[in-house]
């Protein structure tokens, strides 16, 4: 499974990377914004991705909208959980909260990415 990472926090990119790898998935890209993720998302097509429900105050409804459309598994990971909630497309996606444990994490992408 080929993963795309979309977080804008090194710390818990790197702890998302870790525990997909160990489900494993083979990371294709981290991206930090919203237009660095729909640019990865063209060039890669990830077979899932793992999105932050908000980038340095930005929602990431636009993200979710596009994998919704290309049929792309997502999971949403955010500590925002009311707030992604107020978008119709993140609402609409499998929702993991922050913080999140390695165990959680792991489980959560053999749930919905396999």
């Amino acid at each position: 499974m080929r993963v795309l990472i979309v977080e804008d926090e090194t710390m818990v990119a790197m702890a998302i990377e870790d525990a997909l790898l160990d489900a494993g998935c083979e990371i294709v890209g981290i991206a930090g914004t919203v237009p660095e993720a729909l640019g990865l998302i063209d060039r890669e097509r990830p077979d899932a991705v793992t999105l932050d429900g908000n980038l340095n105050g930005t929602l990431t409804g636009p993200v979710a909208r596009q994998l919704r459309e290309l049929a792309i598994r997502h999971l949403v990971v955010t500590g925002y959980v009311e707030l992604a909630a107020t978008d119709p497309w993140l609402s609409q996606s499998p929702v993991i909260h922050k913080p999140f444990t390695h165990q959680a994490l792991t489980k959560a992408a053999a749930e919905h990415f396999c």
